[in-house]
């Protein structure tokens, strides 16, 4: 939540791979529901999982007669958002997959018909293929698509043969297939030969000696947590024991962000009895609207000259009037630097967010740090990207209520009753698909809590979209994950997010009854009680006076019941935490270890 000051660096985060490629292979040869409306599940924005993964499914092809035994799932994919690219890639891993299942039963009927002429035994012949999904292509593939399929045959002897073809694919609106070039550069060759050459250095006795002679314009590879890996064929450049070689290669960011936009430094270093000056201001290239980044190249160099300027005229003023009052003079200094937090490329969805750092110091125990946020849509007609625009309209009110709930969970973090919401002009960044939210010192903490954060995970049109639909997100009460479905998040007009209240108040312990003719749910555990009341934010604990939180509990067409998740800690003064992308509740006291998932 809090976040250190960061000077002098220069770091691209949050970028994720999105290499694109495909290595083809033309060898021959009922949702429940409750009936009673008070089931709640309250999630916030925070919480949500953004699903736009590629989904695989497989058509399984089974034969087994005296000659041949098939044992193939074949996949099919779907999400692909370039559906003719889908429709072709589908297209070809049939074709190859029953390609393979008509050659080893021809070639089993031959062989069967010879074997039997001859008096000997006829031994059924094999046929594998199965596949793994190694990259989703969904928002943490950062939009790339990874298979590997594997074909196992068997014609006898002491083992049989697997094949090894990768299908790598930048899911994109207009598909591409990956080349190993593109991630390395155009010396891809020399400098992946040389990396594999120095793991086979390590175990020469693993491989063929001289068996490696250097990769092919045609290598096998997959993509995996952000590397290549290298795929070589059984027997190609190692024993048979060794199965299918792999060498796995980190992928350079750079190639992991295609269309990424490029950050360097106009440096400007001075030094005088009056002031130091040490500036690394950004200069942007890469922005498709050339126009766009020649006015922000401005803007980010005039901000910083001004400031030199301004710190100039002080240290002059302050030294003359320090050496007629026979004081002693400390040179003042201004240090500016800069990260980029998403790099406007591919992985970031065009995204391009640029944080510029600075610290002052004009004398006393220590100086001032500023940030300054520039977030920009990387399109042909580049736009400034606003909150509003990622989170939603409403924003505001998800943004404020999980600031208040931070400060209310960690008083002593923070300045008591100083936080009225935030303005148009808030300070952001945009990291790691999230909306990072960012305090200056001393705005609603001491100086020692630096700039405190605050992250909002993005998610479909924007994490604040006031659809009613519900989105799965990572829930847990006593210690368990509830189930997608009762793991879920309802989005409020308001813009707050609500959670479901049945499943994780009787986890918590608590008996549920509904009043029909009050509209409420009246909880209830021991000496404890409570009600809710549909339309109404006003939550009471046993006889105490009821307080709002913000949102009024809500009843969908299924029947159940959603409540703030500030219900939970507010109310039933359960231990909440609030994470990126997650949500844990548990229960005071002794009761949390008897209650039910």
């Amino acid at each position: 939540m809090k976040r250190s000051f960061k000077m002098f660096t220069l770091s691209i985060a949050g970028s994720c791979l999105i290499v694109s490629g495909t290595q083809l292979s033309f060898a021959e040869g009922s949702q429940q529901t409750d009936a009673i409306p008070y089931n709640v599940t309250a999630v916030p924005i925070s919480a949500i999982v953004q699903q736009d993964e590629v989904q695989v499914s497989a058509k399984t092809v089974n034969e087994k007669t005296d000659e041949v035994s098939v044992d193939a799932s074949i996949p099919v994919i779907a999400g692909l958002k370039d559906k003719k690219y889908e429709a072709e890639l589908n297209d070809i891993l049939e074709r190859h997959a029953m390609k393979d299942v008509e050659g080893i039963k021809r070639q089993a009927k031959a062989d069967a018909v010879k074997a039997k002429e001859a008096g000997l035994p006829v031994r059924p012949y094999e046929l594998k293929i199965s596949y793994e999904v190694k990259a989703t292509g969904g928002a943490a593939d950062a939009g790339m698509f990874s298979l590997k399929v594997t074909t196992y045959t068997y014609t006898g002897g002491a083992n049989g043969m697997p094949r090894i073809d990768t299908y790598n694919v930048a899911n994109r609106t207009e598909a591409k297939r990956i080349e190993l070039s593109g991630l390395f550069g155009a010396d891809y060759k020399k400098t992946i030969d040389y990396e594999i050459g120095k793991e086979i250095a390590k175990k020469p006795e693993s491989y063929f000696q001289d068996g490696f002679k250097g990769i092919s314009e045609t290598q096998s590879f997959y993509i995996e947590k952000g590397s290549a890996v290298i795929v070589f064929g059984k027997y190609e450049i190692a024993p048979g024991s060794s199965g299918t070689p792999e060498f796995r290669m980190p992928i350079p960011a750079s190639a992991a962000n295609e269309g990424a936009v490029s950050v360097t430094s106009k440096t400007v270093k001075e030094e005088t009895s009056q002031y130091i000056a040490d500036l690394n201001i950004p200069v942007v290239s890469g922005l498709k609207d050339k126009r766009y980044e020649e006015q922000l190249n401005d803007i980010l160099e005039r901000n910083a000259m001004t400031g030199l300027d301004e710190l100039k005229k002080q240290a002059e003023e302050d030294a003359a009037a320090a050496k007629e009052s026979g004081y002693e003079f400390r040179p003042y200094s201004l240090t500016i630097g800069y990260e980029v937090n998403a790099g406007g490329g591919s992985a970031d969805n065009g995204k391009f967010s640029l944080a510029v750092n600075s610290y002052v110091y004009t004398g006393g125990a220590h100086g001032m740090p500023a940030m300054s946020t520039y977030n920009v849509q990387n399109d042909a007609e580049a736009a400034r990207i606003t909150l509003g625009d990622l989170l939603g309209s409403g924003y505001k009110a998800l943004v404020d209520d999980r600031v208040k709930q931070e400060m209310a969970q960690h008083p002593d973090d923070y300045f008591a009753n100083d936080f009225a919401g935030i303005d148009e002009a808030q300070l952001f960044y945009i990291e790691d698909g999230e909306a990072v939210v960012v305090f200056s010192p001393y705005e609603i903490a001491p100086y020692a809590a630096g700039f405190p954060e605050f992250r909002f995970p993005l998610a479909g049109g924007g994490a604040g979209s006031t659809d009613a639909a519900l989105k799965p997100a990572k829930v847990a009460v006593n210690g368990k994950e509830l189930g997608a479905e009762d793991g879920a998040f309802y989005p409020e007009q308001s813009g707050k997010a609500l959670v479901p209240l049945r499943v994780i108040a009787e986890a918590l312990g608590y008996e549920l009854t509904w009043n029909d003719e009050q509209k409420a749910v009246e909880l209830s555990k021991g000496a404890q009680w409570t009600t809710v009341r549909v339309d109404k934010d006003e939550y009471a604990y046993n006889k105490m006076a009821p307080i709002a939180l913000g949102a009024a509990p809500v009843i969908r067409e299924d029947g159940r019941m959603f409540v703030p998740v500030a219900f939970f800690s507010d109310i039933l003064k359960a231990d909440v935490k609030v994470g990126a992308d997650s949500i844990a509740i548990q229960a005071a006291g002794p009761a949390a270890s008897n209650t039910q998932p």
